[in-house]
């Protein structure tokens, strides 16, 4: 079963000005989402078990934060932060 990913409209402007080289490693992590999307660290590592995630990309110059909503079968990407 594979997770469908929502993302905020926020999140769209902010794909859009990724540099390219950045853009197939964002797209693997919205890969690894559909499928496992508790396999990244928790937000907040004092509550290990909530489902506000984040996971880096692009050796660590990228972060997406999302939610997992399990009774939906969904992902919310609720930011992307660029450090490049």
């Amino acid at each position: 079963m594979a997770y469908k990913i929502e993302t905020d409209p926020r999140v769209l402007d902010q794909i859009g000005t990724l540099p390219d080289d950045a853009l197939p490693e964002l797209a693997a992590v919205f890969d690894l989402l559909e499928l496992v999307p508790w396999s990244g660290p928790p937000y907040n590592a004092a509550k290990p078990k909530s489902p506000m995630r984040a996971i880096e990309f692009a050796n660590g110059r990228g972060l997406v934060t999302y939610l997992v909503l399990d009774d939906l079968d969904r992902v919310d990407v609720l930011s992307l932060t660029w450090l490049g």
